[in-house]
């Protein structure tokens, strides 16, 4: 009997990101198993890249070729090719896999769902879920996998009560540091070797400058602790980004006073040396190769896990103050170093924080984005003041014996071979079926009927449309037919990555993205649905042969 195909599909599992880490980390745990052939479908990835050359499983990569004109106008003509939408297909039919799974964002992964070989294999998926309430949309899509996994426990209650037994929600996966990620022997030496006075005291962040995290209340917070307590050896250090997307930096310095009381990390462009500092605006010398390249480190221009380990055992406290996360790694990997962690009280911190014995910072507030119509946090800035000296006026020993018991939290919750073990039984839960039932099955082809009857109610048309146009009646009754029907009576839908349903809060922030949506658009879109799914049936039926 042959081994189960499974096709894993997110980022690139050799480059340095979450998603990567996560990939590589529970893929090299089921290759060692030998149980199965697995193949990676790259959204990052290109075959000139060196990196792929140790990858012990089939490689896809999705990137076009640069050279190829045609590739690269295909691959830029719509948002989700990036993440692998425009060769799905190729790959499906070129490794025909029992089981796709998938680790990443909504609108990352919905393509799969929406793809004409969808019966043909096993979705098990786990989006990032960082706020309250999810999407009817993304609930929809939750609910056509045959499994869904959650990166935190917040996040599988959540989709467990937000999906009323729909989605087949199996727990939490969540990831786990890196080994780089370990104590310091002595913090007070290690403090000194990195340059500091090995009597200050460090709360430490690790996040990227955009706009939901939340460092304008985290100076405030910080500035709060300062005004109100007699200990003038703590300082704030800022692992994150500037310029970004997010807030600027040197105005938020200069409105709390706190210049000489923030440190950043600084990365060279010319030589990679990196090293803390003062805020010295987006670019300042460096003083290894006395370049003037050396910016705050980002996405593109960031330090090894090795360095952000030594960093972190710097930091006598950890804090994670966002107004939501799908996780926050960070505070895993701080309590790899034996930091002690305190985050905002909502989303998945909540679960972290609990889970790693740290502080849950009650939030004042929660609101609704009118983008999402998720609720977000409004962190309490007196409260977390006042946690921060509740913490400093601990002594040294208590502090340290905290970090210790935050470190054994880790070693019970957050380990990659716990994390493996829990995919590893999902895959094997999942019955193989034949090839003649799925990749080898007859080919399902449709001509559309262009007899429109007249005059119909629009509920009735779409059922109309749906079952002689696109020829799947499977989809009556779902939310593809509820949303179709809301978008013929507003008059209007939106294309795009995640394809946001049309609804009054949040039409006048996106106006320029909805396009009108009649009965005629309705028929092409569906008829259009029909075509490409009879292309590719007709592709499959060539293979057969």
């Amino acid at each position: 009997m042959r081994k189960k195909r499974i096709l894993f599909c997110g980022e690139a599992t050799y480059l340095n990101t979450g998603y990567a880490t996560y990939g590589r980390e529970v893929l090299k745990r089921l290759h060692e198993t030998d149980k199965y052939e697995l193949a990676e479908f790259a959204s990052y990835g290109t075959l000139e890249d060196a990196s792929n050359n140790g990858i012990p499983w089939i490689f896809y990569p999705n990137m076009p070729d640069q050279t190829n004109k045609a590739q690269v106008d295909e691959y830029n003509s719509i948002p989700t090719n990036q993440f692998g939408e425009w060769k799905f297909e190729e790959v499906l039919l070129n490794f025909k896999p029992d089981i796709v799974f998938d680790i990443r964002d909504f609108w990352m992964l919905d393509y799969q769902q929406r793809s004409p070989f969808r019966r043909m294999f096993h979705w098990v998926i786990m989006p990032t879920v960082d706020a309250a309430p999810q999407n009817e949309q993304w609930i929809a899509t939750y609910s056509d996998a045959e499994a869904v996994f959650n990166y935190s426990d917040w996040g599988y209650e959540v989709l467990k009560s937000e999906s009323n037994g729909t989605i087949n929600c199996l727990g939490s996966a969540p990831p786990s540091a890196d080994e780089a990620y370990q104590p310091a022997e002595n913090k007070q030496k290690h403090k000194e070797d990195l340059g500091f006075d090995k009597d200050i005291k460090i709360i430490g962040t690790i996040m990227r400058n955009q706009r939901r995290k939340l460092f304008p209340d985290l100076f405030e917070s910080f500035k709060k602790f300062l005004d109100t307590t007699n200990k003038k050896n703590v300082f704030l250090y800022c692992h994150t980004s500037y310029p970004d997307i997010g807030w600027d930096i040197p105005k938020l310095l200069n409105r709390y006073g706190l210049s000489s009381k923030v440190l950043f990390t600084y990365s060279c462009i010319n030589c990679e040396h990196a090293f803390p500092s003062f805020f010295a605006d987006a670019k300042t010398k460096c003083p290894k190769c006395g370049s003037g390249n050396a910016g705050l480190a980002s996405v593109k221009n960031g330090v090894s896990y090795e360095f952000l380990s030594s960093i972190m055992n710097t930091f006598d406290l950890y804090i994670q103050y966002a107004n939501s996360e799908g996780f926050g790694l960070p505070q895993v990997e701080a309590a790899a170093c034996g930091v002690p962690v305190m985050s905002v009280d909502y989303s998945a911190m909540s679960s972290v924080v609990r889970k790693l014995g740290g502080t849950p910072l009650k939030p004042k507030a929660l609101y609704g984005e009118l983008e999402t119509g998720c609720y977000r946090a409004v962190p309490d800035n007196d409260l977390t003041a006042k946690e921060m000296a509740k913490f400093f006026d601990k002594s040294n020993e208590e502090q340290l014996e905290i970090g210790k018991k935050t470190r054994k939290n880790f070693e019970k919750h957050y380990q990659w071979d716990q994390t493996a073990k829990k995919w590893e039984d999902c895959f094997d839960s999942l019955a193989m079926r034949a090839d003649e039932e799925t990749w080898l099955s007859p080919p399902r082809i449709h001509q559309p009927l262009n007899d429109v009857p007249g005059y119909l109610p629009i509920q009735e048309y779409v059922q109309w449309i749906i079952v002689n146009v696109l020829g799947e009646p499977e989809r009556l009754g779902t939310y593809f037919e509820a949303r179709m029907i809301r978008d013929l009576n507003y008059g209007m839908y939106i294309e795009g990555t995640g394809e946001m349903y049309f609804n009054e809060d949040s039409y006048k922030f996106v106006r320029p993205d909805y396009e009108p949506f009649d009965i005629e658009v309705a028929y092409r879109v569906l008829a259009d649905l029909c075509e490409r799914r009879n292309r590719w049936e007709t592709r499959r039926k060539q293979e057969i042969k």
